[in-house]
């Protein structure tokens, strides 16, 4: 089958769905909230570059995966090599936002596919050959979003857990495009300390950026209750990996998914 479920069962080798998709699979096992996903596999990105388009059972089971996800979805790339505990090549491959209809996603998948093929992906690879499946994702249309470090990402310090959160969708926190509020949860005793940012603007579920204005520019981004729920499911997600972990989230109306997990490979 070219297009593979995430579920709640061992994850498939990273050859075949690629370390961002087995990354959700292993937070789905845990129990972690997971928004609904499936795979298009590795052999499918195979078949589009022998034949140079998306081969008539790939299309085929695209359509039919577009039936149990509904949209919008966001198409997000996952590399053999990504999220590996030696190294993550994050920002390496692409992602599409906001996709919907079958058009919508095969345009989105051969974006991805074409982007991995040379650039920064191809330079990051040193030439080797990529292997990309694709995970399609029904898209949360988040209010608040972020990332979370279960260790400090300068010090490797673990005795907090260290948040960036902004407005709107994650791209302005880890595309550097909005400067983050900054929360730091201690482990021990939970408390918050916090660090508020002038947030100038959001992204929206397509990727695009708008202006806030001055008074939510201002505004906490994450009450200290929330922070502390984030901070848990990082250190689920660290405890169940075994390894300190980088997790991407976000809210929507007031429930609190994980869309990206990877080792944090830079610790001091």
């Amino acid at each position: 089958m070219s297009v593979l479920p995430l579920h709640d069962g061992p994850p498939p080798d990273a050859e075949l769905i690629g370390g961002k998709a087995r990354g959700l699979a292993q937070l789905l096992a845990l129990g972690l909230p997971v928004p609904p996903a499936l795979v298009l596999t590795a052999d499918a990105h195979e078949r589009w570059r022998a034949q140079g388009c998306v081969a008539e059972q790939d299309r085929r089971a695209l359509a039919a995966a577009l039936e149990r996800l509904g949209a919008p979805l966001a198409i997000r790339s996952s590399a053999a090599d990504e999220d590996a505990e030696e190294r993550s090549a994050a920002g390496q491959y692409d992602s599409v936002l906001g996709v919907s209809g079958i058009d919508g996603v095969l345009a989105a998948v051969e974006h991805c596919w074409r982007q991995a093929e040379g650039g920064r992906a191809g330079a990051y690879r040193a030439g080797a050959p990529a292997r990309i499946a694709l995970v399609l994702q029904r898209e949360v249309i988040a209010d608040r979003a972020g990332v979370a470090f279960s260790a400090d990402p300068v010090t490797g310090a673990a005795t907090a857990v260290v948040i960036e959160a902004v407005f709107g969708h994650g791209q302005g926190a880890v595309g550097g495009t909005v400067t983050p509020d900054r929360y730091r949860v201690d482990r021990d005793s939970g408390a918050v300390g916090a660090r508020i940012a002038d947030k100038t603007a959001e992204a929206d579920s397509a990727g695009g950026m708008h202006a806030l204005p001055p008074e939510r520019s201002t505004a906490r981004t994450l009450r200290d209750d929330e922070a502390r729920a984030v901070a848990a499911l990082a250190v689920a997600a660290e405890r169940g990996l075994e390894r300190p972990v980088d997790l991407e989230f976000c809210f929507e109306r007031g429930a609190l998914w994980a869309v990206q997990c990877r080792p944090i490979t830079t610790l001091p």
